[in-house]
């Protein structure tokens, strides 16, 4: 999901700057790895344990906010290397997959606070019988 499948425009001339960006993304990717690592465990807790627990709302939680603090350091990212690269001041959005991403985070902590609120719900339940 990095935001550097316009890096095309970008032209690198040193081998210092090719390695920096290199290592960026290989760092990002790596976030996103994660990302989907802690998903593929949120995954195996709604299957295998009961539901509205506290992992499972924490992990929506974390997910979420990842996503949207990830997309928004690969845009500046791009951002930053265009300037530095190309030497000049632009900043381009691809709206619908930024918005998209965006949108997609926004869900996971809004599932977050639903799956917070069944919980409180299920205890609630649970003492009155």
């Amino acid at each position: 999901m990095a935001f550097f499948n316009s890096s095309t425009e970008i032209s690198i001339k040193s081998k210092s700057a090719l390695i920096s960006v290199i290592s960026y993304t290989l760092i990002s990717g790596a976030f996103w790895l994660y990302i989907l690592r802690l998903f593929r465990n949120l995954l195996d807790s709604l299957l295998d344990e009961p539901l509205f627990d506290q992992f499972q709302s924490t992990s929506f939680k974390l997910i979420g906010r990842q996503i949207i603090l990830l997309t928004n350091i690969d845009l500046l990212a791009l951002f930053i290397f265009r300037l530095i690269f190309e030497k000049r001041l632009e900043l381009e959005f691809d709206m619908i997959e930024y918005w998209l991403v965006i949108a997609l985070g926004l869900f996971m902590v809004f599932l977050s606070k639903v799956f917070n609120e069944a919980k409180i719900l299920k205890e609630e339940n649970e003492l009155t019988v």
